[in-house]
């Protein structure tokens, strides 16, 4: 008996369905036209012909789930046998009365043979599960009337389509089920992977996780969130144990540089140095030790920068080291420099140490597509690539190509947005005077 998965037919040689469905496989089955899943008529696939996405990792259930796969022979198209058009890139699934309609080949009750099914249903955004899956990625739907056979979302039902009443076009593919049969479903939003399926070859693979000696320069600030004057209301009700981490640079051996906002309002936290490795040290830091630019005022994020002054010394060796600053007179006005940014980044559920190439944009194109959020006489940003990982490195370093110098200091990110830097030349007087 061949284990059984759903997909949808985008053209007569591409076919849509999950990455679980068809990762690690030599090759699998394809069959189409038929309301019942007979093992006859079954069109071989190689590995060589199906792809799947190049951020999808087993051990992180749903995330980038989608895989392509492309036929030798086309299909031919029938009464029985035919494609269905995609939402578009700008299709916004807003409108929790909207009613999508779930196709599968879900096993039912552990009846054969296999029938297609469809059902009418919701979808939601499960508030109370998002920290379980990727929100950007992961939406519910819930089951409501089905056809004749009962409730839709059984094993068997991932990859099948998700298409809008609406429009009659898919606005996603089946995941998997939340609870027990009948319950809640789960399904990517399609527009998240156009790129992909147009052409799979266009995304690009994650960066992997550096290694200790390769961000030797980085350290992190841990703190509990209902300290932080930035988080104290968000976090008002977690457990004591619950902590917030956010990047640092190292400036020497007793000097660390942060984000304002990474430690603003705390009596204490604690720095971690030599992370990647087994020889982890971390080390508790108090208020007094901490001194916040004298213009910083949140909520804002002009002179949103902290100094942390160490007692004892670090000791530097392969892994602990420290970077260089540019010089006072260093100027960002060239669009085509690319700078390389340092950071913790989150991807698919993972928070890895990552670095990425960019280039920045001036303040005027900021300032434009960040209105008043942003202050184009004390700030810079930078476009960030989506695929690479939604930035969480508040406080991580960017740091130039062409001299390997530290030019500025991520401030925050914001989805679809720009993310905001903090340029160092402005600030180096501030940074080098000696504690008072």
């Amino acid at each position: 008996m061949l284990s059984t998965c759903t997909a949808f037919i985008l053209s007569k040689t591409e076919i849509i369905t999950n990455a679980h469905c068809v990762a690690g496989a030599p090759y699998i089955y394809v069959v189409a036209g038929t309301k019942v899943a007979l093992e006859k008529n079954l069109i071989k696939v190689e590995k060589g012909r199906f792809a799947y996405h190049p951020h999808y990792n087993e051990s992180i259930f749903g995330a980038f789930d989608i895989a392509k796969i492309t036929l030798e022979k086309p299909l031919e198209f029938s009464d029985t046998v035919g494609s269905i058009k995609l939402v578009d890139k700008d299709y916004k699934l807003n409108n929790s009365s909207e009613v999508v309609t779930v196709y599968g080949y879900g096993v039912l009750n552990n009846i054969r043979p296999i029938t297609l099914r469809r059902c009418d249903a919701k979808y939601i955004f499960d508030v109370k599960r998002a920290n379980i899956f990727n929100p950007f990625q992961t939406l519910y739907f819930t089951t409501g009337d089905s056809t004749k056979d009962g409730e839709i979302i059984t094993a068997g039902d991932s990859g099948g389509p998700v298409v809008s009443k609406t429009n009659g076009k898919i606005v996603g593919i089946t995941m998997g089920i939340s609870g027990t049969t009948g319950g809640r479903g789960m399904f990517l939003p399609i527009t998240l992977f156009l790129d992909f399926i147009h052409d799979p070859k266009s995304v690009k693979p994650i960066p992997p996780s550096l290694t200790p000696n390769e961000v030797k320069f980085i350290a992190d600030i841990v703190v509990q969130p209902k300290f932080l004057t930035a988080y104290n209301e968000d976090y008002a009700d977690t457990d004591e144990n619950f902590q917030l981490q956010f990047n640092a640079i190292i400036l020497s051996e007793t000097e660390i540089l942060t984000c304002a906002h990474n430690v603003h309002g705390a009596p204490y936290v604690y720095v971690i140095v030599n992370k990647l490795t087994s020889n982890t040290k971390t080390i508790k830091v108090t208020k007094d030790q901490i001194e916040i630019h004298e213009k910083y005022a949140f909520p804002g994020l002009t002179f949103n920068i902290a100094k942390i002054t160490l007692k004892e010394p670090l000791e530097f060796n392969d892994n602990v080291g420290s970077i260089d600053l540019v010089d006072k007179d260093y100027k960002m006005n060239d669009p085509s420099e690319m700078v390389t940014i340092y950071g913790d980044m989150e991807l698919g559920g993972s928070v890895r140490t990552r670095r990425y190439d960019t280039k920045y944009l001036d303040g005027a194109k900021c300032k434009t597509e960040l209105d008043d959020l942003f202050d184009a006489n004390h700030l810079m940003c930078y476009t960030f690539d989506e695929s690479m990982g939604n930035p969480c490195a508040f406080g991580g370093p960017m740091i130039s190509k062409k001299n390997n110098k530290l030019v500025g200091m991520t401030i925050i990110s914001l989805l679809d947005e720009p993310v905001i830097f903090q340029p160092i030349a402005p600030l180096l007087d501030w940074i080098q005077k000696p504690r008072p």
